[in-house]
């Protein structure tokens, strides 16, 4: 029980608390103090640990409001009334701050208030534990040092930078932000942060920065919306801010650091180059379209070339089926004939590029195929006496390889038909075309008619055909071989000769 005579409580604390049982210790305890309050704050009780923290007898406090217990910025922040609110919603509520005693003693202090309820569950008022964390004035050098080195790394940062507190005040600004928005640190400090924003936005940042204020996080620059920002004397301009949440561990309020870029220049750029690029888009796109211009208009003129030689090789072979009727018996006959033949079969080669409107390839599998069908008309054999294969893969030649290519099988196949199948018979000829492993081609050409001399390829160049096929040969750079145990087999090794011209100048 208090006793009416101690020091650690005036009658008026011992009348209203004369039902509370104190154990001795608690009373003497002076590692801790023990105050009690009324339901609107005024100190009821002070024990010996009170006194000892804060220098001041229970006389001195008893029945004046607890503000005693914080410093004078505390108290103007409104910590004391705050903590109380708190403890009469919550039932408990601590802080933490720096306290200046009776003596002039500098401490850290931490307060745990909690609500005192009665059996109706009404408030009667609060008790206050007090306990001193550290002395102050012993960490005052260590305290003024981090104070300096956190003011040169915050002046020294290249970006404006700006602490503000939970409330949306300026604590502290540097020389960037002076440069930037055109305020001195003066004019600044004690302000609140929407200073530096046009006020079209100060409603919407208020409200975004409460929400920011309950959930602080890291954000760095760039991941945030593009701001705007408005300097001292009403100009705006674009900037990127990054926010940190500063860990304060003395006191309640929520310190954010925010880290502010001009981006005018390179906003400025940026559109400079979407101006660009959509410049540049619209002239390639022009010149594309001048280029498809041109491009269609040398598709048709080489269509209209290839079309007019083909008429034009069509005409001669007409011109020379027609000398030959004019002369019947006459040696000179077969020769006109052979002749159409092949400019018959170079017509084939304009016309497949005529038809298929690709100027830089033909398709040998499918000239081949017509090439031998337009031979068994001209020479009236039907396929029921000679069975023709043609095994050609899926090969493209540039035309200065498809021309001569395309002449050797005509000799090759108007030779077996005047020759290999005498008195009517019966025979097979297969044609193939294939590439090798290197890169090189290789065409063979095979008949099972009645044979030929070993010598045959060779045994008389003055005849034209022979004469074409070794001419044609060189065209293609090839190796010729011939195999006559069984039939006649002609092979012969070739490269594709694109890009490549066989004409002197």
């Amino acid at each position: 029980m208090i006793k009416k005579t101690e020091i650690t409580g005036s009658k008026a604390n011992i009348k209203s608390y004369a039902n509370f049982d104190f154990n001795t210790y608690l009373e003497n305890l002076q590692d801790y103090a023990v105050i009690l309050l009324d339901t609107e704050g005024s100190i009821i009780y002070w024990n010996l640990g009170a006194i000892k923290i804060s220098g001041y007898n229970p006389e001195e406090v008893c029945g004046k409001y607890y503000r005693v217990l914080f410093s004078v910025e505390d108290e103007k922040k409104g910590i004391p009334g705050e903590l109380l609110r708190k403890a009469k919603k919550n039932g408990r509520s601590e802080y933490s701050g720096l306290y200046k005693n009776r003596n002039g003693t500098r401490l850290i202090l931490n307060c745990v208030i909690t609500a005192v309820l009665d059996f109706k569950n009404e408030l009667t008022g609060f008790t206050v534990i007090s306990r001193v964390i550290t002395n102050a004035e012993n960490n005052s050098d260590q305290l003024i040092q981090s104070e300096r080195k956190f003011k040169n790394l915050i002046e020294s940062a290249p970006d404006a930078m700006v602490i503000v507190n939970g409330k949306g005040i300026i604590t502290l600004v540097n020389i960037q932000t002076e440069k930037l928005f055109g305020y001195s640190k003066e004019e600044l400090e004690g302000q609140r942060v929407e200073i530096l924003m046009p006020r079209k936005f100060v409603g919407s940042h208020i409200k975004l920065r409460e929400e920011f204020s309950e959930n602080p996080k890291t954000r760095y620059m760039g991941e945030g919306r593009q701001l705007t920002g408005k300097r001292k004397d009403g100009s705006e301009f674009n900037i990127e801010i990054a926010l940190s949440p500063i860990k304060v561990e003395h006191g309640e309020d929520l310190l954010v650091a925010a880290a502010i870029r001009d981006i005018t220049a390179r906003i400025k750029i940026e559109n400079e180059i979407r101006e660009l690029n959509r410049t540049l888009e619209e002239r390639v796109k022009d010149r594309t379209e001048e280029l498809e211009r041109s491009l269609n208009e040398k598709v048709t003129m080489l269509q209209e070339i290839h079309h007019r030689v083909k008429n034009n090789l069509q005409t001669v072979s007409s011109l020379l089926r027609i000398q030959s009727d004019k002369i019947p018996g006459s040696p000179a006959i077969e020769y006109l004939r052979a002749s159409e033949r092949r400019i018959r079969s170079m017509a084939l080669i304009h016309m497949q590029l005529y038809k298929t409107k690709d100027f830089s390839r033909i398709n040998i599998r499918n000239y081949t195929h017509e090439l031998c069908k337009q031979l068994l008309i001209s020479f009236g054999i039907s396929n029921n006496r000679i069975n023709l294969q043609i095994e050609i893969e899926d090969i493209f030649f540039a035309i200065d390889t498809a021309l001569p290519c395309g002449l050797i099988i005509n000799e090759l196949f108007t030779n077996s038909l005047k020759h290999a199948f005498p008195d009517n018979r019966e025979g097979n000829i297969l044609i193939k075309i294939k590439k090798n492993s290197e890169g090189s081609y290789q065409l063979v050409y095979r008949d099972d008619g009645i044979g030929a001399p070993g010598n045959f390829i060779t045994e008389d160049p003055s005849k034209l055909g022979i004469l074409l096929i070794h001419t044609l040969n060189d065209q293609l750079e090839g190796e010729i071989t011939v195999d006559v145990t069984d039939g006649t087999e002609f092979s012969m090794k070739f490269s594709d000769t694109v890009h490549k011209t066989h004409y002197r100048t």
